[in-house]
């Protein structure tokens, strides 16, 4: 059967798969590279098969049989190709998985192309004309599952007859799908053992019509029954039950699964009743309506239908249900958002952009056919504040990190992820921000359901980018913000990254071990995962269990190599407040001060410079900061740390106690702690206090005393940022004060 057909297709995998081995993410074997190699491989082997079944002569069911066993085994000497071509590109790309990525290959090319066979010996059989015309249209009808799948239901990912598993257009690094996928491709092949066995009975019910005259001579096609008896309940039986084994998820599944439900004037809230109380999830409600008066209003839209917010306990939770983990999403036209509840604070006005933005976006996505305007006016009008600084400040420090941002590559189709992400969000985010600004939000609407800036504008995008840029590198840009500036942005796309699905999952299963304190298997793994690329969550995932290890002065050699490794450097600015610790815990005292004075003097964010200056502060007291050190130092149960805070008398201590009963939502107990604490002499943390009782009195729905605590904490901020952030909370308070 070496035909030339067979031939031709061999040669056109040896094109693909060289051409693949030029590209990032397809050039080694892995999930992407046999996601796009069963796509192809799987239309030629279906085109393989009826070029076969047009110069077959079977004369009785053995022969179709046996037709199809020859044809299976010629295919996998084809499926063969773009295996070993991928696996010998391991000796110049590096390759830290080739296991998983068989696995993958046999789970996701075999079956697929297996199923494609199958329909196109049942089109063979089925029709006298027009068989590639008919197949290549039922193959491209059952890719089109996947976008029908993603358009109509809350998942973005899809499991697929042919393609396997798609996991969606938001990227998330970390894919362990291997045992659905394994559990899939058996209903897979169970389809394909149907499709098989009716195509036999089929050709022998049409051959015994045709060719045999006495009904003494023909018999029931008795072995394919039995096939179809067995396979047909077992593909229903699964299919059926698709939610459950993870292939699918609809919106009823996920309402059933969280079970909570609460409904605001403009929202349905589903979220998971067992661990969200009635008082926290109405704070949340309260939280998407003041977000909707804000982006209803900047936006100048209102939503046609209430708008649907999922929130899930966990992104392991949320990963199983939409397949999003870490990665909060939307989908405009169906009015849904689905946030992590860690998440809501952060994302949520921004996420909610998406959704109105779709009252003026292109139908029927409800969105731009430019990826740039479509994160760009998320960022411009959900987040004021990016990476605790100003948006057009944290744009200039792009630039301040040395980075050209290619505008029109940002602006495209598919260019905005071709760009580290944290530089294409801030640079689209503040181009779009200046249009608004600038220009007018009317225009903008406009220009985000064309996607045209030369005809809604009547300029050249180059010009609106030169007056954009004028803008932003009119900022102040310090020393420190520029050390800021390199930690933040010089970082690779996921297209620059070695190994990235690897390591991801790697460090993902080392934060599991630390937080369930097996800190040697911890430290382990993140020495595997360093050993395959010098990562920044490997570095910090090693010094964390070297410290719990209680290994300091290891931890300090280790952590100080890795700072004057110029190499990672400038991504491990928050390694200077581990390697502290460990020297506080020696007690280099001087040493640990240095370490966080470092760092504070960067201010990297909000988190990391109170972090910095309770620790300054604790430093100060020579008799007591033994005591604390614990705190800060190592991991312990919150009951723990409770007691631990509980038995110190300092206003850092009491501060900290507050904040440990607040995670508890113990709002009346820090309220009491926070009170009685005299924190005279400790300025450095003032706005830190202020903010910390203000937000707990909002907590208690005593709007109008956090307002006035608020108005402290305004007056103490440090940053341009923090200003805007209380801002944000006095907001929030005349909005709860106004009669409803």
């Amino acid at each position: 059967m070496q035909t030339r057909v067979f031939k031709i297709s061999v040669l056109i995998l040896i094109i693909f798969s060289v051409f693949c081995s030029r590209i990032p993410l397809l050039n080694y074997l892995g999930f992407e590279f046999s996601f796009f190699t069963v796509l192809l491989a799987g239309f030629l082997c279906g085109i393989l098969t009826l070029s076969y079944w047009k110069k077959s002569e079977c004369k009785c069911k053995a022969d179709v049989w046996k037709f199809a066993a020859v044809t299976f085994s010629v295919q996998l000497v084809l499926l063969a190709v773009p295996f070993f071509v991928s696996l010998l590109n391991a000796l110049f790309v590096k390759n830290c998985s080739i296991g998983d990525g068989i696995i993958l290959y046999i789970l996701i090319v075999i079956p697929g192309a297996v199923f494609s066979a199958a329909l196109a010996m049942t089109v063979g059989i089925l029709f006298k004309k027009w068989q590639k015309t008919i197949f290549t249209f039922l193959f491209i009808l059952i890719i089109l599952h996947i976008p029908a799948v993603t358009y109509f239901h809350p998942q973005i990912f899809a499991f697929n007859l042919i393609l396997g598993f798609f996991p969606g257009f938001t990227y998330d690094e970390t894919l362990q799908v291997i045992q659905r996928l394994l559990n899939f491709r058996l209903l897979t092949l169970a389809f394909s053992g149907v499709l098989i066995s009716s195509a036999v009975c089929i050709w022998y019910c049409r051959f015994c019509k045709n060719e045999i005259t006495e009904d003494s001579q023909r018999s029931f096609p008795l072995t394919e029954a039995v096939i179809i008896a067995v396979l047909v309940p077992l593909a229903i039986a699964m299919f059926t039950s698709r939610e459950k084994l993870g292939f699918a998820s609809s919106k009823h599944y996920i309402q059933q699964k969280l079970a909570g439900n609460h409904k605001t004037e403009h929202f349905e809230i589903i979220y998971p009743a067992g661990s969200v109380k009635k008082e926290k999830i109405e704070l949340i409600g309260r939280l998407h309506e003041f977000y909707y008066s804000q982006v209803s209003r900047v936006l100048k839209v209102t939503a046609n239908e209430p708008i649907v917010s999922f929130i899930y306990s966990t992104p392991e939770e949320k990963g199983r249900l939409t397949g999003a983990g870490s990665t909060d999403i939307t989908k405009p036209w169906l009015y849904q958002m689905h946030i992590n509840i860690a998440d809501v604070g952060a994302v949520l006005k921004h996420e909610l952009v998406h959704v109105m933005a779709g009252e003026f976006g292109w139908s029927p996505l409800k969105v731009s056919l430019n990826s740039g305007l479509i994160e760009g006016v998320a960022v411009a009008v959900g987040d004021e504040v990016r990476y605790d600084e100003p948006l057009h400040r944290s744009a200039a420090m792009v630039f301040a990190a040395g980075i050209q941002p290619d505008m029109n590559s940002i602006f495209s189709v598919s260019g905005f992820v071709k760009t580290y992400a944290g530089v294409s969000y801030t640079i689209a985010g503040s181009f779009c921000k200046f249009l608004i600004d600038s220009l007018g939000m009317d225009k903008f609407k406009e220009l985000y359901a064309i996607g045209d800036f030369d005809k809604t504008y009547q300029r050249d995008f180059s010009s609106l980018v030169s007056d954009w840029e004028r803008v932003v590198l009119s900022q102040n840009i310090s020393t420190s913000d520029s050390i800021k500036a390199h930690y933040l942005f010089k970082r690779s796309s996921i297209f620059g990254k070695e190994c990235a699905r690897v390591i991801a999952n790697l460090n993902s299963e080392t934060k599991k071990m630390i937080e369930q304190y097996d800190f040697e298997k911890a430290l382990l793994s993140a020495e595997k995962s360093l050993s395959l690329s010098k990562t920044p969550q490997a570095v910090f995932q090693k010094a964390a269990a070297l410290i719990e290890m209680q290994r300091y002065k290891e931890m300090i050699e280790f952590g100080t190599a890795r700072m004057n490794d110029s190499a990672i450097a400038s991504s491990l600015l928050p390694l200077h407040l581990k390697i502290g610790d460990a020297y506080w815990a020696i007690d280099s005292v001087e040493k640990a001060k240095q370490e966080y004075k470092v760092l504070k003097d960067v201010y990297l964010s909000t988190a990391y410079d109170e972090a910095c200056v309770l620790r300054l502060e604790s430093l100060k007291d020579g008799r007591a900061y033994r005591r604390i050190q614990a705190y800060f130092i190592r991991s312990m149960e919150d009951t723990n740390r409770i007691e631990l805070l509980s038995g110190l008398n300092s206003p850092v201590a009491a501060y900290l106690l507050a904040g440990e009963l607040i995670k508890k939502e113990k709002f009346g107990e820090a309220c009491g702690v926070l009170e009685q604490m005299n924190f005279s002499g400790y300025k450095s943390f003032e706005f830190y206090y202020y903010q910390r009782l203000a937000k707990v009195y909002y907590y208690l729905k005593e709007w109008k005393k956090a307002e006035l605590l608020f108005s402290k904490a305004l007056s103490a901020a440090p940053t341009a940022s923090a200003e805007t952030e209380i801002n944000e909370w006095l907001e929030r308070c005349e909005f709860e004060l106004k009669p409803t």
